[in-house]
């Protein structure tokens, strides 16, 4: 566990110029592990949203093979096995859109959770079992009234800017805005 007190200081660093000085950012930032966003949150001055999209996108660029686990080498199916505290690290946010890898349907995450939260007769009854420890997503599917849960190996990055259309856009989000959703304080009901 690394020290608190360093995180200010490195939140400043986040995007220098060099190169060098980013990857040192990046590794002091994941020495804190799945701690990492929670131990931000508690400073007095607690990073922003985009401040914590750039925390996310700075440690998944250096140590990305570090806080992705299993889906660097494309594993999905090592559902009991823990992963390194790094992993724990969501790269998904609440209003950004993702498309899953298998199944191609496009949604907005409105909520996650740092580990499956399900129980084991709905984990088990899944086509496929994906770690379980690792962060999984309530999405909303586009074109449907479907909500989905889905391991964050299942999911990547949505580029097209599309809206989605989903009855409970409205109800969890605010605006749409630079290909993103801006959630609201509805809290999620999980």
């Amino acid at each position: 566990m690394s020290d608190v007190e360093q995180l200010p200081h490195l939140l400043r660093l986040i995007d220098d110029d060099s190169e060098r000085v980013q990857r040192a950012v990046a590794k002091a930032l994941v020495a804190f592990g799945s701690s990492l966003e929670d131990r931000l949150l508690e400073l007095s001055e607690p990073p922003d949203e985009e401040q914590l999209q750039q925390v996310r996108e700075l440690v998944h660029r250096y140590h990305g093979d570090e806080v992705q686990g299993d889906e660097v080498q494309g594993h999905e199916d090592h559902a009991d096995e823990k992963p390194s505290a790094d992993t724990a690290a969501p790269l998904f946010v609440p209003g950004q859109l993702v498309e899953h890898r298998k199944y191609g349907y496009r949604g907005v995450v409105v909520a996650f959770d740092r580990t499956c939260q399900a129980d084991d007769d709905w984990y088990f009854s899944n086509r496929s079992q994906p770690n379980r420890y690792q962060a999984w997503y309530h999405v909303l599917v586009h074109g449907s009234e479907q909500m989905t849960y889905a391991a964050q190996t299942s999911l990547q990055s949505d580029e097209s800017a599309e809206q989605v259309v989903h009855p409970f856009v409205p109800h969890f989000f605010s605006a749409f805005s630079d290909g993103r959703y801006v959630r609201n304080d509805t809290p999620w009901p999980g």
